[in-house]
Formats: structure tokens, sequence, C-alpha cells
């Protein structure tokens, strides 16, 4: 019974543990330059989409990290019960595709910045 409270403490004091370092981990990073208003021609046009993917992307991928937490904390608590383990495994695979899907759409952004900026290429 002891062990069971300790690993459940540790388990939770680790998640708030890498919870409290993202934070901090993203304060590093350089902030975003904002565009000024007053959009007069295509390259104003796409300065404006890609801060706006970028933020989606940040957001996105915060998002992932959190849902992979959740998933191992389903998976680490199914307690051997083949339905929680099924709903994890579930949940990690949906979780992966997305993932996936973010990494393509990135690509995306390049190819139609090149397309609007540089119409002859």
């Amino acid at each position: 019974m002891k062990i069971n409270a300790i690993v459940k403490k540790a388990v939770v004091l680790g998640t708030l543990g890498i919870l409290l370092m993202g934070p901090a981990a993203l304060a590093q990073v350089e902030p975003v330059p904002i565009p000024s208003v007053g959009c007069k021609s295509v390259g104003c046009l796409v300065d404006y989409l890609r801060a706006i993917v970028r933020w989606a992307y940040i957001i996105f991928f915060i998002l992932a990290v959190l849902i992979f937490i959740y998933v191992a904390f389903l998976y680490l608590t199914s307690g051997g019960s083949e339905e929680k383990v099924k709903k994890a495994k579930t949940m990690l695979i949906y979780a992966l595709i997305a993932l996936v899907v973010a990494f393509l759409a990135s690509g995306f952004e390049t190819i139609i910045g090149t397309f609007l900026t540089n119409p002859t290429a």
C-alpha cells in the first residue's frame, strides 16, 4: 500500500515538474515579430499568414505534448484492464497521426509562400 502511494506521488510530482519546465524552455525563444498594420503587398500578406501559422504550430505542439502525457498516464494507470489499454493505444495512434499531419502541413506553408512571393518559380 505504501509503495502505491509513493508511486502516485512520484508520478504527480514528475508530471508537475515536466509541465513547469515547458514555460521556462519557451521563455528562451525570441518572440515572433508581429507585422505592422496596413498590408499593401503580397509579401506582407505572406508575413501575416506565417505569423498566424507559427502561433498555431506552437499551440498545437504544446497540446500534442499534453495529450502524450495524458495517454501515458492512462496507460500507466490502466491496471491491466484491456479496455483502458486499448483506449490509451487508440489515443496514442490518433495523436501520432495528428503530429504527422502537422509536420506535413508545415511543409505546405513553405510551398505556398514560395508560390505567393515568386509566381514564376
